[in-house]
Formats: structure tokens, C-alpha cells, sequence
């Protein structure tokens, strides 16, 4: 069985969005100085250039510091929608089947929940490694309505055990870290490679 309700943003998501991460300029004191610092060096050692070495160091300053900046904004963005009643999309799942499916690089673990009705929510990546007892029955997923991107799994039943399968993600797939597809377990294989590659098209 699977419900989808809205509400506003909440601290809960904020801090799952933000990863820990309190400040830019926290980050760029202990992270981003320290690890140009390493590639100076690095660089250096094996050119003897000075020049070249601080040209390294600049460019990778310079791209971390706009990512930073990138990602702050949207925490801040974020945070603006804890008045928007609909910023977040809360997915109560209760799956008659889990199953383990194959997936690409560590690109990993892919789970499959069969939630009834003929569908089935994907979930992929390491980020599902975060939680201890899952996959577990039931739980929510919490994801921001706009990008459809989780932020994080809140586990409100016991741990169960996903059923190994051949199943498989192929290079072909496009999928993100979440999707709500028409499946069923005797076809998955052939569901996924329609769902997604129709997707990529």
C-alpha cells in the first residue's frame, strides 16, 4: 500500500539536506584550505612549479567555492519553505514484497517495493546504507515535491529481508534516487527497462 501527503518543510529535513554542514566558511577552513593545500603540494612535487602548483590550487579553490555557494543558497531556499504546505511529499509505504536488485558500480543497494495496485517504488544509492534497519516494514520516505529528490527514510516498522533476485539496472537506465513505476515481481526485469528507458528518451 502506498499514500502520498504534503506538508511544510521541517527541521528534520533541513538537517538531513544539509548533511551537517553548519557554514560555508566553516567549510572552507576546515575542508577546503587544508585539501588545496594538499594539491599544492602534490602538484609541486611532481612539476616543481610553483606557477603550476598554485594554478591547480586556484582552479579547484575557485570550483569548490561556487559549489559551496550553490548548495548554501538551496539550504537557505529550503528553509523559506517551512510555510509552503505542499514543499514536501511524505510516502507511506507498506510493500507486500522487497526485492534486491543488481545494480551498477556502487551505484548501491537498488531496493524494489511492491506497494500494490501494480505499482512499485526504486529506491537506489549508498544513501540508503544511512539507515540501519532498512528495509524494514512499513516506513516513509520524505522528498521534496518540486524535484521528487528524498530527503531522507523515517523507519516505523521492524527490519525485514529483501528477496535476492537477477534482476538488474542496465547502463541504459536513467533513474534517480527514487521512482514510482507500473511494476510487478514476475515482470520486473522487463518493467524496468521500459520505465527507464523511457525515461532517458
Amino acid at each position: 500500500m502506498l499514500t502520498i501527503k504534503s506538508r511544510a518543510a521541517d527541521d528534520h529535513d533541513l538537517k538531513a539536506f544539509a548533511h551537517g554542514q553548519v557554514s560555508i566558511g566553516r567549510n572552507i577552513l576546515l575542508t577546503l584550505l587544508p585539501v588545496c593545500a594538499l594539491v599544492f603540494g602534490v602538484v609541486y612535487f611532481f612539476w616543481r612549479s610553483v606557477w603550476g602548483a598554485a594554478a591547480a590550487s586556484v582552479v579547484l579553490f575557485a570550483a569548490s567555492f561556487y559549489s559551496n555557494i550553490s548548495f548554501f543558497r538551496e539550504v537557505k531556499r529550503r528553509e523559506s519553505q517551512k510555510a509552503d504546505a505542499k514543499a514536501v511529499e511524505v510516502l507511506e509505504v507498506s510493500a507486500s514484497r522487497v526485492v534486491d536488485i543488481e545494480f551498477i558500480g556502487d551505484d548501491g543497494p537498488a531496493l524494489c517495493f511492491f506497494v500494490g495496485g501494480g505499482k512499485a517504488l526504486l529506491l537506489v544509492g549508498q544513501w540508503l546504507m544511512d539507515y540501519d534497519s532498512f528495509p524494514c516494514e512499513p516506513f516513509r520516505l520524505h522528498r521534496w515535491s518540486d524535484t521528487k529528490r528524498p530527503i531522507r527514510i523515517e523507519v516505523t516498522g521492524r527490519a525485514i529481508e529483501a528477496k535476492k533476485s537477477n534482476v538488474q539496472l542496465r547502463k541504459s537506465h536513467k533513474y534517480g534516487r527514487a521512482e514510482l513505476l507500473d511494476a510487478a515481481p514476475e515482470t520486473l526485469q522487463e518493467d524496468l527497462d521500459r520505465a527507464l528507458s523511457k525515461q532517458s528518451a
